[in-house]
């Protein structure tokens, strides 16, 4: 069983993903306060490129918009395992996102405080419906989650702390 978390008081939690289809890429972003209130939510058509690419741009792009949001403590999660070890130095990142994860590494100097863990898709499911909205649309769309039921809801289970079941476990 897995769910989301919200953030201790004082700390914003940033949730992003990464995603590619036949026809685009696109990476997604979710920023939320300690009372599961999102702050910022974002998708971005990246064109044709690969999945793993999309994950470590939609970190980049996430970690962007809270430094724009003044945020100063942020906990970080995602499902690319690959993103998040190199991010922590466990792995060594491929060439292709090299100069991403170096570039990640700096904005991240700039927080106070920050960590970066994995989640299990399941968990992520809020930011995964806002890439999947990034496959629909051309550049970048901030979206308001008022404007969607679906949206709404999953946010809404998240923060009443909703569990769900691991696929494949």
């Amino acid at each position: 069983m897995v769910r989301w978390l919200p953030p201790p008081t004082g700390i914003f939690k940033l949730n992003f993903d990464g995603s590619s289809k036949t026809s685009s890429a696109a990476a997604g972003i979710i920023i939320r306060n300690s009372t599961g209130n999102p702050i910022s939510a974002c998708t971005y058509n990246l064109g044709h490129t690969q999945a793993f690419m999309a994950e470590a741009i939609a970190l980049h792009k996430g970690l962007k918009e809270a430094r724009r949001l003044n945020i100063a403590h942020i906990q970080i999660e995602g499902d690319n395992l690959l993103v998040i070890n190199s991010v922590k130095g466990n792995w060594a990142p491929p060439w292709k996102i090299h100069n991403i994860i170096k570039d990640i590494k700096h904005l991240l100097d700039l927080f106070d405080t920050w960590e970066i863990k994995h989640i299990f898709r399941e968990a992520n499911s809020a930011v995964y419906w806002i890439v999947n909205v990034g496959h629909l649309i051309v550049g970048e769309m901030y979206i308001d989650p008022k404007n969607s039921h679906s949206l709404s809801s999953i946010l809404c289970n998240d923060y009443s702390g909703v569990t769900l079941v691991r696929r494949g476990s």
